[in-house]
């Protein structure tokens, strides 16, 4: 069971020159105080204890999510287009799969895996972002996969589309979610409710993969 007062204790205090208190949960979960210089612990701790709701419900989220930072340990569980892999480390160069298994080089095994989400994004957009133009008579300019940690995807003025590499840890029902809206934003350029109807003339369901993503978002922040 999840000690309340122990989501309280912050990981790291920070202090610097700033006007007033921030308080930041982490992508490890871990609360971190920033304060102005000459802040006083008492100033905090009441910070804090006001704000408690808030950290609780943060934490609580992180510390329930089935998704957490990786450390590259052998057993540790990568989703790769929403099937759970286990990590298997060996010496080796080349980052595949086998059974229910990822195996991963020892040897940088974070940058080995990014640039196997990576490839496995460009190959995976380029065929959906392909198919839902030729359909559905969309155009769009060139496509980036990027390192982004905060959006799944984006739309430039100019049509130019961006995707995170972190899309290929996700169901393939959510990635072409995230390609048909964006690629509806080369015509709206907002949410509105011609945007919406655009999304859901090519997936009347949506919603359950837009659900998923609010539901897996911690997902973003694995690796």
């Amino acid at each position: 069971m999840i000690n309340m007062n122990e989501l309280l204790i912050p990981s790291k205090i920070v202090h610097s020159k700033r006007k007033s208190i921030a308080l930041i949960v982490d992508r490890e979960g871990q609360l971190v105080v920033r304060a102005p210089l000459h802040c006083k612990d008492e100033d905090i701790t009441d910070f804090i204890l006001k704000k408690s709701n808030w950290i609780i419900t943060k934490r609580s989220e992180y510390l329930n999510s089935a998704f957490k930072v990786l450390t590259f340990n052998n057993g540790e569980t990568v989703q790769i287009l929403g099937k759970p892999y286990r990590i298997s480390l060996y010496n080796g160069y080349k980052v595949y799969l086998k059974d229910d298994c990822i195996c991963i080089p020892t040897v940088k095994p974070s940058v080995r895996l990014k640039q196997y989400l990576r490839n496995l994004t460009k190959t995976i957009i380029n065929e959906k972002v392909t198919f839902y133009c030729q359909n559905y008579n969309l155009t769009h300019k060139q496509i980036t996969i990027t390192g982004a940690k905060t959006r799944w995807g984006s739309c430039g003025y100019k049509n130019s589309l961006n995707f995170t590499y972190k899309l290929a840890m996700c169901p393939e029902d959510v990635i072409d979610y995230v390609v048909v809206h964006e690629l509806c934003h080369t015509i709206e350029k907002n949410h509105s409710r011609k945007f919406w109807a655009r999304v859901a003339d090519i997936l009347p369901n949506y919603k359950q993969q837009e659900k998923w993503l609010k539901d897996n978002k911690r997902i973003i922040d694995v690796i």
